[in-house]
């Protein structure tokens, strides 16, 4: 097998899961961004350099990928999220809106942390980096990366719980 095509087999899920949880839960984006993630990385490939793991380089390629998207989408995002208030006729399509809302709840929730704060808790949260990965990418040391990422982890449940009622 192909060095690339491995790498794409062993990353892809995680990649995919981080993207969708940038992505508000949307698995159409979250499908489109990961393809241009890895477009981006075989394009890059010869340029990595080894000084953190492939996972973490992955990842930091994932959130440029994703702060493009939003650059260049928010005006059809705005769109699209409109049409996703329409009133659901089914139950699976209930469910899909429901887990989307649930999304953006965490991503409002995400965006009222500062940063570095948001940094480590995306890395940590939505792609499951160990805190030495996210030291790597952050500049932090590991020990102040999971300090954040439990002061995160405690100011996104009272965010959540008391302005949407969701109980983590």
């Amino acid at each position: 097998m192909d060095p690339f095509a491995e790498l794409y087999e062993t990353y892809q899920p995680d990649i995919y899961r981080f993207l969708l949880c940038l992505s508000g839960g949307d698995a159409l984006a979250a499908e489109e961004l990961t393809q241009e993630c890895f477009y981006q990385a075989f394009l890059s490939f010869g340029r990595f350099r080894g000084e953190c793991t492939v996972r973490t380089w992955l990842c930091q390629i994932a959130k440029n990928v994703y702060g493009k998207y939003i650059r260049r989408e928010s005006r059809q995002r705005r769109i699209a999220e409109q049409q996703t208030m329409l009133p659901e006729k089914t139950a699976s399509v209930t469910e899909e809106a429901e887990q989307r809302e649930q999304f953006r709840a965490i991503r409002a929730a995400l965006e009222t942390l500062g940063e570095p704060m948001r940094t480590v808790a995306e890395y940590r949260l939505g792609c499951g980096l160990s805190y030495a990965e996210i030291a790597g990418l952050t500049g932090v040391r590991p020990e102040t990366a999971a300090v954040m990422c439990s002061r995160a982890r405690q100011k996104l449940r009272k965010i959540l719980r008391e302005e949407y009622g969701y109980e983590i």
